[in-house]
């Protein structure tokens, strides 16, 4: 049996004790982490480079890396409830399985509804709640500058925690039919990975670890399409609501919509009972598993890292048509938690560079295999490699474009940057302008009049 660690005592050094204690406030950066050697911080610039980095700097190269204090534990994969404002309702002001406990009748009635990102259709039992002021019963979307709304009846689901366990069941169930249908009209580099992650995670995977975190990283991408989608009810039953069949700028045009307060505790039910639980497992496994080190894990470090990337980019974009459809000036509905995702990219690149500088798989010369790190790459992984790397020959001049126009919503914006040298972090440009081009708010509330 091996020996159990032993714990570290008290410093004898009162110096050591007071750069370790400065060093766990501002984090250790990513360089001393990985080579788990003491993150000294520079009094004179206490957010700048560490003194370890700098005195390796002296001596040798650092991959060309900056000196960054990222964690991959504290990124971020989805939003957490709604951009102010544009909550459905203010009966749940913290992320909580809570039931509506005033009903308007006791019947539970069934109704099946359809997403935009599944072909897979999910079933809902509902029942009619009484309003009260901060419900929002109405959907509503833009006609050019002019805000329009359409009225929808107050049926709210009727046990959130069955739903809940539901919901787990569906989405574990239909990973790859839903993640096939969304990609459908992608870019051949991500149908090709996202085909490869999943046959990598059942046959070749180096071991369990590795297929679960694959695994858990796909049942979290699939989970974070549903919270940026737009359903409606397919089933006989529709809520006594009729489809809009006649104003053609209505998004969806003969199809009766879901309740706002339905879609908010959706929205609850997959934050806490999917999201939050899956995100913390895989941004642990990840972090471990890049920190080992080990040449025989890069695979599922390269796949994890660009489904996470396109998921920033996919996030990107329906954050960018939510904010036209409600009218905002600004680029996205909700800025900050945009300026948080694309942050977590950067965190995840620097990672994945820190990992691969020394020796690229994309830049090998697989006659001599053998020589390198990766000598126990199957023929499979080499070949999807090479194809990886014929298609990104092509698009180099569009690839450029994306980085000077800031093309964030584009799938290849961040995934791209997998395949740069001397990659450094991207700053996004963020606005948080709070204007409407229609001058009013963007949600409509329970006994507020509609204005023409």
């Amino acid at each position: 049996m091996a020996a159990s660690r032993q714990k570290r005592g008290p410093f004898q050094n009162d110096q050591l004790r007071e750069e370790t204690n400065k060093t766990r406030q501002l984090k250790a950066c990513l360089r001393c982490r990985m080579q788990k050697t003491r993150c000294i911080i520079d009094e004179d610039d206490p957010s700048g480079t560490c003194i370890t980095c700098q005195n390796v700097g002296m001596v040798q190269k650092i991959h060309n890396l900056p000196c960054l204090r990222y964690r991959l534990t504290e990124c971020t994969e989805f939003r957490v409830g709604k951009a102010p404002g544009m909550e459905y309702s203010a009966r749940w002001p913290v992320m909580k399985l809570k039931d509506i406990t005033k009903w308007a009748s006791g019947e539970i009635r069934s109704i099946t509804v359809k997403s935009d990102v599944s072909p897979i259709p999910f079933d809902l039992k509902v029942r009619k709640f009484v309003p009260i002021p901060q419900d929002s019963l109405h959907r509503a979307w833009m006609d050019g500058k002019v805000k329009k709304f359409y009225e929808t009846q107050p049926y709210a689901i009727a046990d959130m925690r069955s739903t809940m366990l539901s919901m787990r069941q569906y989405i574990t169930k239909n990973i790859f039919n839903c993640i096939e249908y969304f990609l459908k009209n992608a870019d051949e580099l991500v149908k090709m990975t996202f085909s490869y992650a999943r046959e990598y995670m059942s046959q070749r995977a180096d071991s369990e670890d590795e297929a679960r975190l694959l695994a858990n990283y796909m049942k979290l991408w699939v989970a974070v399409r549903r919270t940026a989608t737009l359903e409606h009810i397919i089933s006989q039953d529709t809520l006594d609501m009729v489809p809009e069949t006649e104003d053609k700028s209505y998004p969806l045009l003969g199809k009766v919509p879901l309740p706002p307060v339905l879609i908010q505790q959706l929205d609850i039910i997959l934050t806490v009972g999917v999201l939050m639980p899956l995100q913390k497992q895989v941004l642990e496994d990840m972090q471990k598993l890049i920190i080992s080190n080990n040449p025989r894990t890069w695979m599922t470090m390269y796949l994890t890292t660009f489904m996470s990337l396109q998921s920033c980019a996919s996030l990107s974009a329906e954050n960018y048509r939510n904010a036209r459809r409600q009218g905002f000036r600004r680029r996205y509905s909700f800025p900050s938690f945009i300026q948080e995702r694309h942050n977590s990219a950067n965190v995840f690149l620097s990672h994945y560079h820190y990992r691969t500088a020394h020796c690229n798989p994309f830049k090998i010369d697989w006659k001599r295999r053998h020589a390198t790190p990766f000598a126990d790459m199957s023929t499979e992984d080499i070949i999807f490699l090479q194809k990886t790397t014929k298609l990104l020959e092509e698009p180099t001049e569009s690839l450029r474009t994306l980085k000077d126009q800031e093309l964030y919503e584009n799938d290849l914006y961040f995934v791209s940057q997998l395949y740069e040298d001397n990659w450094e972090p991207r700053d996004a440009t963020i606005d948080f302008d709070g204007g409407t081009v229609h001058g009013g708010p963007v949600k409509k509330y329970y006994a507020e009049p509609l204005k023409d």
